[in-house]
């Protein structure tokens, strides 16, 4: 049996939109691999469907997208999906990636309490910068870009079977790399405006639980 990638992609406002639409590439990346892939996507990213799925399908790995906190992670509008001490079995034996603000505070490690094989996130908020000029073309952001490509590696990482240690590594060490550039003179003004975001995302990103675990 294929291994199964859930993915959630909330698409309510400017920043759900930026998520939803530079994790398309994964979604077309995950079912070359063989995936099978479980879009949840819009007014489906809802805890309705999310619980189905997940009890249905027993997704491997999970990449939540979205706005979230300490305790929670959301879906459309902000509908809860999944709360610290609420859903503890549904979650326990998978590798979850959240790129939600604050969601490895408590919520991860949490998660890794019960059972959860490794858990990526940011202890921190997320920050996504992006240029004012490209918010109706988010995929030519080239702001953006420097956020998106390093975060959206963790996901390709996985689904390519390296473990969530290589996964991380590998974000983190692009995240050097675009900070290297946006403080160099080839950097637009708006690049180099951002860097204190992207700072705060390597140092906020973490990996909690076994780092050799792999989602196939």
């Amino acid at each position: 049996m294929s291994n199964v990638f859930l993915i959630t992609r909330p698409n309510y406002d400017q920043g759900t939109n930026y998520l939803f639409l530079w994790t398309k590439s994964i979604l077309g990346f995950s079912k070359k691999r063989g995936w099978v892939v479980l879009n949840l996507s819009d007014k489906k990213a809802n805890r309705k469907s999310f619980l189905s799925y997940i009890k249905k399908q027993n997704p491997k790995f999970i990449f939540f997208n979205g706005h979230g906190s300490a305790t929670t992670i959301n879906g459309h509008n902000g509908e809860m999906l999944v709360e610290t001490g609420k859903d503890k079995i549904i979650l326990k034996g998978k590798i979850i990636y959240a790129r939600c603000c604050e969601a490895a505070k408590v919520f991860g490690r949490q998660c890794i309490k019960e059972g959860v094989l490794a858990f990526i996130g940011y202890k921190e908020k997320y920050l996504l910068g992006y240029s004012k000029r490209k918010v109706l073309k988010p995929l030519n952001d080239e702001v953006a870009k420097l956020f998106m490509e390093p975060s959206n590696l963790i996901a390709l990482s996985i689904l390519k079977g390296n473990s969530v240690e290589h996964a991380f590594i590998k974000s983190q060490k692009q995240m050097s790399k675009n900070l290297s550039f946006m403080m160099s003179t080839k950097a637009t003004y708006e690049q180099r405006n951002a860097v204190q975001y992207l700072h705060s995302n390597k140092m906020n990103q973490v990996l909690l639980g076994d780092f050799t675990s792999k989602a196939s």
